[in-house]
């Protein structure tokens, strides 16, 4: 996958999550979406936190830095648990603002990728820890980590808005 395909998978998925989430009231910010325990401030903590990743482990990576993350080598479930116990304590507004600041870092990181270190961990993306490409393309990762996970939300956004 280019370069140019990624930043535009990565707009394209995130506009759709953006959206529905533009269409929740404020006062259902907090409370569990429908047949769930997590509210959407959780999920808008939740795929920030994944993103965050991904801009940590560029931002690393193009120093030569190799990075460990609980994510990577205790698990996705373990990640996802401290996070969800972690957004109890951020204000709606806040993770809303900081999921748009780390959405901007995390094009301006892959907007300075070529095509070849997204198809492999060469030049700017040697250093990425092997635990989170797993032999995947790091293109890949960040399709699974962003644009192909903020659609396993859209349904959570979209109950929520129409309570």
């Amino acid at each position: 996958m280019t370069r140019d395909e990624v930043m535009e998978a990565l707009r394209v998925a995130r506009a759709e999550f953006d959206a529905r989430l533009a269409r929740v009231p404020a006062d259902r910010m907090t409370a569990p979406t429908p047949g769930s325990v997590h509210s959407v401030r959780d999920i808008v903590v939740h795929v920030s936190a994944y993103d965050d990743l991904i801009v940590q482990r560029l931002v690393a990576a193009r120093h030569g830095a190799r990075t460990s993350f609980d994510r990577d080598n205790a698990g996705w479930q373990a990640f996802n648990d401290r996070i969800w116990a972690e957004a109890a304590g951020i204000e709606p507004a806040d993770a809303v603002s900081r999921a748009a600041d780390v959405f901007s870092s995390l094009l301006l990181e892959v907007g300075q990728l070529t095509d070849e270190e997204l198809n492999a961990p060469v030049g700017a993306t040697a250093a990425l820890d092997p635990a989170w490409l797993e032999g995947r393309a790091p293109w890949e990762l960040i399709e699974i980590d962003a644009f192909d996970h903020y659609p396993m939300h859209y349904n959570a956004l979209e109950g929520a808005a129409a309570v």
